[in-house]
């Protein structure tokens, strides 16, 4: 079974303060930016009991392309019936990270994925896709639970190594069918999956999986979608996973969704 390290940041990934830090994702070397804020605000305590206690539930949901505006309306009516001291900073750190892809981009519009749901064997390693064209960076925020994993590019063997595991796990996955988890009635299906999922093929011997720190957002390189199977370079792309258990969570994820300075409401819709 990958080792889990939770302490240190590998090659390839920074961890950064500052919108100048995170532009530094143009640099060749560079996957993420990882953003902590220095102090914890207590109304992420209160949002985790109101997500783990299912009192706050948000569907999974994909707004293909919204301007800053539109996707903070969104959030207005699905956190409608939630306690405005939990609402009102939230909305307000979910806005702050579009504004920041879009900034960083610099587009009018985003594919925002945002959900409350436990953790399952449905997201494993992968890279994030945007349109062809579209600028690669985009941002995932988990607001309570386990957080996001991912791998050092030094670890990789290649990306062909890369693509021949997630290609088979995702046929794999489709076997596994009701046993997301691995721990239900098709167990027998999913116990490949499990094996996939602790010894993955693509990284070398004894590679630890990383773990991003609690209240952190990561700002993280994305692969046109035309190059996705494709052999590039490792450093290209952000390779992560979601954690294979735990309560339920509030996930937030954002990508462009249009060329470069294409202006509101003129690019295409994400894809990826």
């Amino acid at each position: 079974m990958v080792p889990i390290d939770e302490e240190s940041f590998p090659g390839g990934v920074l961890r950064g303060d500052t919108a100048r830090d995170i532009a530094r994702l143009t640099d060749p070397g560079l996957t993420a930016v990882i953003v902590a804020p220095g102090q914890r605000p207590g109304w992420l305590d209160e949002l985790a009991e109101l997500v783990v206690s299912r009192r706050l539930v948000i569907t999974r949901t994909t707004l293909s392309a919204v301007s800053r505006d539109e996707f903070a309306d969104w959030s207005r009516t699905a956190l409608a019936d939630t306690d405005r001291a939990v609402a009102r900073p939230l909305l307000e750190d979910m806005t702050g990270i579009v504004e920041q892809v879009m900034a960083s981009a610099d587009v009018g519009r985003v594919m925002v994925r945002v959900f409350t749901e436990a953790p399952t064997r449905r997201c494993g390693f992968h890279v994030d896709t945007v349109p062809p064209q579209a600028p690669t960076t985009g941002a995932v925020r988990v607001y309570n639970g386990p957080t996001t994993e991912y791998v050092s590019g030094d670890d990789v063997r290649s990306m062909k190594d890369f693509y021949a595991y997630l290609s088979r796990r995702e046929r794999v996955s489709r076997q596994a069918g009701a046993g997301p988890r691995g721990d239900g009635p098709a167990c027998a299906a999913a116990d490949p999956l499990v094996a996939m999922d602790e010894t993955p093929s693509f990284l070398r011997p004894h590679a630890p999986v990383h773990r991003v720190p609690p209240d952190a957002t990561v700002y993280f390189k994305h692969i046109d979608v035309r190059r996705h199977w494709s052999p590039h370079p490792v450093a290209d792309a952000w390779i992560h996973r979601s954690p294979m258990q735990g309560p339920p969570r509030l996930v937030l994820n954002v990508s462009p969704a249009q060329t470069a300075s294409a202006g509101p409401g003129r690019g295409p819709a994400a894809h990826g």
